[in-house]
């Protein structure tokens, strides 16, 4: 693995799986993945967009919303769910339900994120779960790979100040 890119694999007909490095150790990680505070900071937005709002409740049973303006709408994109599984720092999982202005509910996934440390390095390793394969492959036509990148290169320079 590459601190350039994830590794994204489809192992089967309904998961993409990502995997990546972060030199950071996990604490941080998790910290940044789980704090709003933090969220906000590194959370990709395409340009144009702002992150309006940033909000959860870390424990099993809690929600979470995160959403954007794209300078028309607000929300343009909702992205919100119920946490399921909370372990920290090593593992959430959490449902996700997508809505967009212009197209309404793209669905529902389960996030399942995993972290692991060996010697200051963080391994993450996502699976989402989509409810079809045609869902999933939606999901990486949609450019998904790339802007989640993009969010965890500013997260690797957040993270590079903390250490």
């Amino acid at each position: 693995m590459t601190r350039t890119g994830p590794q994204v694999s489809t192992p089967t007909d309904t998961t993409i799986v990502m995997a990546r490095e972060f030199r950071a150790p996990r604490r941080l990680v998790w910290d940044a993945m789980t704090r709003p505070d933090l969220m906000r900071k590194w959370l990709f937005s395409p340009p144009g967009w702002a992150m309006t709002r940033c909000e959860g409740d870390v424990r099993v049973g809690g929600s979470y919303r995160w959403e954007w303006s794209d300078g028309e709408n607000d929300p343009a994109l909702s992205i919100h769910g119920e946490y399921t599984e909370v372990r920290p720092p090593e593992r959430l999982v959490h449902t996700e339900t997508m809505e967009m202005s212009r197209c309404g509910p793209c669905g529902t996934l389960v996030a399942a994120l995993d972290l692991e440390e060996a010697g200051g390095v963080t391994r993450m390793r996502m699976t989402l779960t989509f409810e079809t394969r045609e869902a999933r492959d939606g999901a990486l036509k949609s450019g998904m790979e790339q802007g989640m990148e993009a969010g965890y290169r500013t997260l690797d320079a957040q993270l590079a100040a903390r250490v």
